[in-house]
């Protein structure tokens, strides 16, 4: 079949499956980037990631050849985006192979595609192999590729895998591309033709297309064993490709991304091509408002941790670089609508969420321009320190402590940063660093600027710069280098592979699951597995874990807990407390042996706990009626997250950016119990997983599938899940649905809790008992009960206030107007601090509470007109101490917060505050008193000599 060379991305993308499905691949949609089932990755980064379970033969694939464009996320490029290559979300073409061909048609395709569908010319087509691999050279050279265009390289440029300490791997062939002008190919013996391919080394020659032969698996000892079924896993870079069909000089001359640089231009006024800061301002803004967008709808959330960090990271760096281009409004949340109408038609998701992706964008985006400002403070914070303060080193080295503030606004956060930094460098003795301090913010306070607040470091080089300081560039690459090492270790989430060895290596397929017809059955131990190794036998008292011919017990996947029950054969009987599915189909029985013993190959009765199960089906089939009210009540942006079915409970995690009103739950709620009241049918399908997804069927959550899916439609389309778990027939068996939770689990996750069916009957039940009680109690009918008890609150409030105001009379007459009275751990003194007289007065008072005592203080303060008051009280069985300074002290010295970190040391607890008022707190009240007698001396060090803040 022949045709025009694509011209657009829609044409390329199509072009590239077409091309595959012609050659009978299975066109699959491509999975979300945030990864299913899979513990070592933090994102989607290749096409084969959804694959890793076919590839290692733990799951039959939905067909030997698959074909996809798949959107990925590289974390370990953001710094570099804005360059002409690097982009952190792109898409991946790729065809697979799962052990049905192998090199030749993978090669004989690559060829053809490459010349004959996309017309590229052959003579700029350059050919890497693996250093050993003479099958893959051999194959390009019968398909009439000269043998100087024709490359061998090592492990790091033509070797793929095992992507942790074991597993599928194998050499690899590249199909390069060369840009310059042909009558300048550069020579056989050219340098450039001799390191490694890419733009790194090269700008003329591009990586278009790897072809990766998985034909080993690596054990822990480096040892490569031949597969006996060998895969294809390919891969082309999408934009690159793209780039060099429209003969674009990089990614972002492309319409892959041309409305949207088109975008930023209007909303920051800049022109494209004007100069290169320009150009990579606009490039940056332009690539991470596309891969926020699209974060945001496979439903990753700003946070401080894993995907959300990176999520958060981008938004930051491209709100900074729409500011160099001279915007102070957000402009991402703004972006995402082009890159909605750009691409949802290949991605729906982005239509679909759109809402959504601009309300967490313009969020972030409003509460980073506030931490950007905070960060200007605590930049300010330092500087002025320095400034303020050029001996402090000195001060250190004499064997004092610097007095470090405290305070939450900007600037004195940033004083304690430039205290912290003086001191690591007089602790380390660096005398040259501790010299430059005074005129040299650190690489580390930058850093911390950068990292905490998001304050670039160009910006604090500027800022520091206006008052004749510089900052450390050095320290501050080597704390990102630092970061970034963190960030490419945070690429895997660290799967376990020695959990599952076990299993693996009892080359047990599949366990058949027979629970949803019956909750018995007749089966056969197949293995014993014991102190995590496989064994023969078991006997009374042993914990073991038991894989049997068939199973009736459900594994526990998707949220569902794994069925519990009993195993029991001729003379033995065995608990089981949990099934799970620690690899493929495998159900693995986890109990102990009550009675007799147990060996492989006996035969056995295998019976599920029904009523447990039955628990179990309500709160399932209820989570799906959940799922589907939220999306119809709150939003389709709302996204499972995660989920517990269990006999007592069902909980359900889902994307929202706010807290559902009480007019949402219940909605929901009342949607669910209308869905339950009409006794809708549970309908259980079979299908294909295109199929599936191709009707509506919701895949957010939960597993790889196979090659068929089971699926749950209830009042189809309103609720069509993926689903493999065990379900009621009807809806009306669920019981009643109640809400018991809805809260938050971290930024944009929710959490809500139900119950059903008995449980929810019985919570109805203590309710109304609840009810009558306090009924009963006030001797009104329920009817009555609510006003009652607003009566009761009314007259609590009242007398609350009635006896604050008596004990506040009788505290300030304890103080008086001044004169420390009777009570023996008061007392007053004058203290001289250079000139100046400070009056100083100390009580120990019966405040019932902080705000009491603060107000008594306040009264006395206000007595005295000049001077600190100092009151103490045991509160709750724990002293308290307030300490208010006027004015006129504070601006000779006094700090009332240094005096109260002071006395909480006294009482073995801790306190701080502002110069004018602070609190301290201890933990024994018999310690109350010898803080208050330490008074006088702790304020008299206060206005010791020492840099002041």
């Amino acid at each position: 079949m022949t045709s025009s060379p694509p011209k657009t991305a829609d044409e390329l993308r199509e072009a590239f499956l077409a091309f595959f499905e012609e050659h009978d691949h299975l066109r699959m949609p491509s999975a979300s980037l945030i990864p299913a089932a899979d513990p070592t990755l933090l994102l989607t980064n290749s096409g084969m990631a959804q694959f890793k379970v076919y590839f290692s033969g733990e799951k039959e694939p939905p067909h030997p050849r698959v074909t996809t464009s798949q959107k990925c996320f590289r974390t370990t490029d953001i710094e570099e985006v804005g360059d002409d290559t690097h982009l952190t979300m792109f898409e991946m073409l790729g065809n697979f192979s799962f052990g049905d061909y192998f090199k030749k048609e993978a090669c004989v395709w690559a060829l053809e595609l490459l010349t004959e569908r996309f017309g590229l010319d052959p003579e700029r087509l350059y050919y890497t192999v693996y250093t050993t691999d003479d099958e893959a050279e051999q194959i390009w050279r019968d398909l009439g590729i000269p043998s100087d265009r024709i490359y061998r390289f090592g492990d790091e440029d033509n070797w793929w895998g095992p992507a942790g300490d074991e597993g599928v791997c194998g050499p690899s062939s590249e199909i390069n591309y060369y840009r310059g002008s042909l009558d300048d190919i550069p020579a056989v013996d050219d340098l450039v033709r001799k390191g490694e391919w890419g733009p790194n080394y090269h700008d003329d020659f591009v990586e278009l297309y790897n072809l990766v032969f998985t034909q080993y698996y690596r054990d822990l000892d480096g040892n490569d064993t031949i597969l006996p079924a060998k895969n294809i896993d390919t891969g082309m870079g999408f934009e690159r490709m793209l780039a060099v069909l429209q003969g674009a000089s990089n990614v972002y001359e492309t319409d892959a991304f041309r409305p949207i640089i088109t975008h930023v231009e209007h909303l920051s006024g800049k022109k494209w091509g004007s100069d290169t800061e320009t150009d990579r301002a606009i490039r940056v803004v332009a690539e991470h408002a596309r891969s926020a967008s699209f974060l945001i709808s496979d439903g990753v959330i700003p946070g401080n941790s894993g995907r959300g960090y990176v999520l958060r990271r981008l938004i930051r760096r491209g709100m900074l670089f729409g500011r160099e281009l001279g915007s102070d409004d957000p402009m991402l949340s703004t972006i995402s609508k082009t890159v909605s109408d750009h691409m949802g038609h290949i991605y729906p998701e982005l239509i679909g969420n759109y809402e959504f992706i601009q309300d967490v964008l313009e969020k972030e985006e409003n509460s980073f321009s506030r931490t950007l400002e905070f960060g200007a403070q605590v930049l300010a914070g330092m500087i002025d320190y320095r400034r303020e303060n050029p001996d402090a080193a000195e001060v250190i080295k004499d064997g004092k402590k610097l007095k470090s503030p405290s305070g939450d606004d900007g600037r004195t956060v940033g004083t304690r940063q430039a205290i912290a930094a003086i001191e690591r460098l007089v602790e380390a003795g660096d005398q040259n660093s501790i010299d430059n301090w005074r005129d040299n913010v650190s690489g580390t306070e930058a850093f911390v600027l950068y990292d905490t607040y998001g304050y670039p470091f160009e910006v604090s080089g500027e800022v520091a710069g206006e008052v004749g300081l510089s900052v450390d560039r050095e320290t501050f690459d080597a704390e990102m280098e630092t970061q970034r090492e963190r960030g490419r270790a945070a690429g895997g989430f660290g799967g376990n592979a020695e959990s599952t060895r076990v299993y693996e290596e009892l080359e047990v397929e599949d366990t058949p699951f027979v629970g949803y017809e019956t909750l018995a059955s007749d089966t056969s131990i197949v293995a014993i597995v014991k102190d995590g190794a496989s064994v023969d036998e078991a006997e009374e008292g042993d914990e073991v874990e038991l894989i049997l011919g068939e199973t009736p017990f459900y594994a526990a996947r998707g949220g569902q807990v794994g069925d519990t029950g009993t195993i029991s054969g001729e003379g033995v009987d065995i608990m089981i407390t949990d099934t799970l599915a620690p690899y493929g189909h495998v159900n693995v029985h986890h109990g102990r042996v009550t009675s007799g013993s147990i060996a492989k190959g006996v035969f056995v009765k295998a019976t599920v706990d029904g009523e447990r199960r039955e628990k179990i089906r309500r709160n399932h089939t209820a989570t799906h009626l959940v799922h589907a009210a939220l999306r119809e009540i709150v939003g389709s942006h709302v996204r499972q997250a995660g989920s517990v079915v269990a006999p007592d409970r069902l909980r359900f995690d889902f994307t929202n950016m706010e807290a559902l009103s009480s007019e949402q739950l219940r909605a929901v709620q009342d949607r669910v119990n209308e869905k339950i009241r009409l006794n809708r049918d549970v309908e259980v399908h079979w299908t294909t997983y295109g199929e599936a997804v191709e009707e509506g069927a919701l895949a957010f959550f939960g597993d790889t599938y196979d090659n068929e899916v089971r699926t749950i439609k209830i009042d189809a389309p309103w609720s069509y899940e993926l689903c493999g778990g065990t379900h009621m027939d009807h809806t009306g068996g669920i019981g009643t649905f109640v809400i018991t939770s809805e809260t938050g689990i971290g930024s944009g996750m929710r959490r809500m809790e139900a119950i059903t069916g008995v449980a929810s009957e019985q919570a109805i039940y203590d309710r109304f008992g609840t009810l009558d009680d306090i009924a009963s109690k006030f001797r009104v009918p329920v009817s009555e009960t609510n006003s009652r008890v607003d009566a009761l609150t009314s007259d609590l409030s009242k007398a609350r206030k009635q006896v604050a105001q008596l004990e506040q009379q009788l505290l300030q007459a304890s103080v008086g107007g001044g004169n420390s009275g009777a009570n023996s751990t008061a007392s007053t003194f004058d203290i001289d601090a250079d000139g100046t007289s400070i009056h100083v007065e100390v009580n120990e008072v019966p405040a019932s509470n902080v705000v009491a005592l603060r107000q008594t203080g306040d009264h006395l303060k206000n007595q005295i007109g000049k001077g600190v008051v100092i009151l103490g009280s045991v509160i709750n069985g724990r002293p308290m101490v307030v300490v208010m300074a006027t004015d006129d002290t504070v601006k000779a010295g006094i700090h009332s917060g240094n005096i109260a970190r002071e006395l909480a040391n006294k009482m073995g607890g801790g306190g701080g505050g502002s110069p004018a008022v602070a609190q301290a707190g201890g933990k024994n009240a018999d310690q109350l008193s010898e803080a208050l007698a330490a008074a006088e001396e702790i304020v008299r060090n206060s206005l010791g000599d020492g840099p002041r803040s």
